[in-house]
């Protein structure tokens, strides 16, 4: 990294020098992703400050990370310098890369910032090579907005889970949906077999058991008109 002023951290954007729950958050995401990357082409759609592209580059063949913001792919250009990634100017409506020239898109805290929904997935489709695939992250309105009564004042439409499995499935033929929010408590995994998540949590004083993560404040999901990959939970 060369030495250069970090970008301020104003809400909408997460920045690395910032610890706590949003960085759980933000690195797990790109953590998971790591291992979808290797030895292909990615685009990192939202960019920011570009922590989470480089990170990808570590593993993939090479990443370019596009933003809105100008300054903030000055300042990513600028900190992270590898020869396998670049960073370009540009917006999820209008993706300043080549026709089916990608094999992954990468778009994590995107799609709440702008209401050009189908315009990106169309964007999405066309950068995309046959049998690549998205992998998105969305908050869920009912668990990050509705329920804790909270208002980002970043965010210009959210969508609530069956809103966003409805708009994969109209441009995706196959998809694959994971919760994500932060977790105390004890984990139990087993060590010789892949199984499903059982959770346990009390309500009214009644303890309680469901399969998966109970109201996730995130989904993720990978789509494709092709194969899904394999992608592991993780912790």
């Amino acid at each position: 990294m060369s030495t250069q002023h970090n970008l301020e951290f104003t809400g909408e954007r997460y920045v690395p020098e910032v610890h706590g729950n949003i960085e759980l958050e933000h690195i797990h995401r790109y953590a998971q992703a790591s291992q979808l990357v290797s030895g292909k082409q990615v685009l990192d759609i939202a960019s920011g400050e570009g922590y989470g592209s480089a990170l990808l580059a570590d593993f993939a063949q090479h990443v370019v990370g596009v933003d809105i913001s100008a300054d903030a792919v000055l300042h990513a250009s600028q900190r992270y310098k590898k020869n396998n990634l670049e960073y370009r100017h540009g917006s999820c409506a209008a993706i300043p890369l080549d026709d089916a020239s990608v094999d992954i898109v990468v778009s994590f805290e995107t799609i709440e910032h702008h209401d050009q929904h189908d315009e990106m997935m169309r964007e999405i489709l066309r950068v995309l090579k046959p049998g690549g695939f998205l992998l998105i992250s969305s908050p869920d309105k009912l668990h990050y907005s509705d329920v804790p009564g909270a208002h980002n004042v970043f965010h210009v439409k959210e969508l609530y889970a069956d809103e966003f499995k409805q708009l994969l499935s109209k441009y995706f033929r196959h998809s694959r949906y994971y919760g994500q929010r932060l977790i105390y408590g004890s984990a139990i995994f087993a060590e010789d077999s892949a199984s499903g998540l059982a959770t346990y949590h009390r309500e009214n004083d009644v303890l309680k058991s469901a399969i998966g993560l109970p109201s996730p404040l995130y989904w993720i999901a990978i789509a494709s008109n092709a194969e899904i990959p394999e992608f592991n939970a993780s912790f």
